[in-house]
């Protein structure tokens, strides 16, 4: 595979057709699209995934495994798909040898076949490593499993696991948060891609209260759902109707069940499962607002593409998004409970005109995102630097 472009090997647990994973997908697909549309004379992608969505027994359908596809989804980029018993050293090696990549792209921390395994060959072979932790060092994700990411850490500061490799930040707080747990890590601040294939929708009708809230994600505690639908459960809703719609994976059956045992007369808590990406307008089009609480956001990709759908938002003060109620864009709060029962007070009496204005606002604001120059260069330096 001798090539005069940057050839880049890409370790991705989860790749398109998988959606199940939400945000790591999404940013990895993103950014290998975006690259090679602008770039695609100086830079090559070869995707080295899994074979199964996240949560997954099964192998995905539509996929070949063991041979190299040339594109996947939309997205234009070299992608091998392998079962588990495949992810191996050997496996990883002859996938060195196969496409001889100037740049390994890391997109996880914690594991050893997608993190750990290519890692170590690809400093063995004197390979440039990139590592975009998504989020997985922020506070609310530490939460989970904490004394074995603890642990982890420790020995990765101890052994200088991560010597050498250059680590890629979506945004400032997340450069802050690598280099609080990766001592004299080098970091590159490169905001991440949004969709750029979203459509404007067409603004559904808002009577004064009434509600529809959209709720886009994994299923977990770390998206702290149960904060917001209890605020809402609490509040007088006599003559109100809220109708909330909740799309992700069922990560936590326990959690799910929590959030369903919310509804009552006026408070209308449905689950719809995951759906794939190439879905979501049909579950946009009949919402007035996402509804994101997030104990930690990376990015939040279903918060700008739902500025995309025309849509606005209402989340937690927790992601990089802020200053959204004077720019039109929604809402950030403080994770309070007044706060939340003052916004959602004043969002029942908006009506459609006021959504219509907000959707202009929202989708101005997406295309700004898109067509962001310096955005792309950012990337690109990542690997050509």
């Amino acid at each position: 595979m001798d090539s005069p472009k940057t050839k880049v090997l890409v370790a991705a647990q989860w790749f398109p057709p998988a959606y199940q994973a939400g945000g790591p997908i999404r940013s990895v697909a993103n950014l290998i699209h975006a690259l090679h549309s602008n770039f695609e004379h100086e830079i090559e992608f070869f995707v080295f995934a899994g074979a199964y969505d996240l949560g997954d027994e099964k192998e995905m359908r539509d996929i070949s495994t063991g041979t190299w596809d040339e594109s996947t989804g939309g997205i234009t980029c070299r992608v091998i798909y392998q079962k588990r018993n495949d992810w191996s050293k050997k496996r990883w090696n002859e996938i060195f040898d196969e496409v001889k990549p100037d740049v390994l792209y890391l997109n996880s921390l914690f594991s050893l076949p997608f993190a750990l395994r290519p890692l170590k060959i690809a400093r063995s072979r004197g390979v440039k490593t990139v590592l975009a932790p998504r989020g997985m060092l922020g506070e609310g994700a530490l939460m989970i499993k904490p004394l074995k990411k603890f642990v982890f850490l420790s020995l990765a500061r101890t052994w200088e696991i991560f010597r050498g490799v250059i680590f890629h930040a979506s945004n400032n707080m997340e450069a802050q948060e690598i280099k609080i747990h990766i001592h004299n890590a080098k970091v590159i601040e490169a905001r991440n891609f949004p969709d750029p294939t979203i459509k404007l929708l067409s603004t559904v009708e808002k009577r004064k209260n009434t509600l529809n809230l959209l709720c886009l994600g994994r299923v977990h505690p770390v998206k702290n759902l149960y904060f917001a639908l209890k605020v809402l459960s609490e509040m007088d809703l006599s003559s109100t109707h809220v109708k909330v719609n909740i799309v992700g994976p069922d990560e936590d059956t326990n959690y799910l069940n929590s959030l369903l045992s919310l509804s009552n007369e006026n408070l209308e808590i449905t689950f719809l499962g995951a759906i794939k990406h190439s879905e979501l307008e049909q579950v946009f089009i009949k919402t007035h607002f996402l509804l994101q609480p997030s104990s930690h956001e990376n990015f939040g990709h279903s918060i700008v593409e739902s500025w995309g759908y025309g849509r606005g938002v209402i989340i937690s003060d927790k992601t990089p998004w802020n200053d959204l109620k004077s720019s039109g864009l929604g809402y950030d709060l403080e994770l309070n409970k007044e706060v939340w029962t003052k916004c959602f007070e004043e969002i029942f009496l908006l009506n459609s005109e006021d959504l219509s204005n907000k959707s202009a606002i929202c989708r101005n604001k997406y295309e700004k995102l898109i067509f962001d120059t310096e955005l792309l260069e950012a990337n690109l330096n990542l690997f050509k630097s």
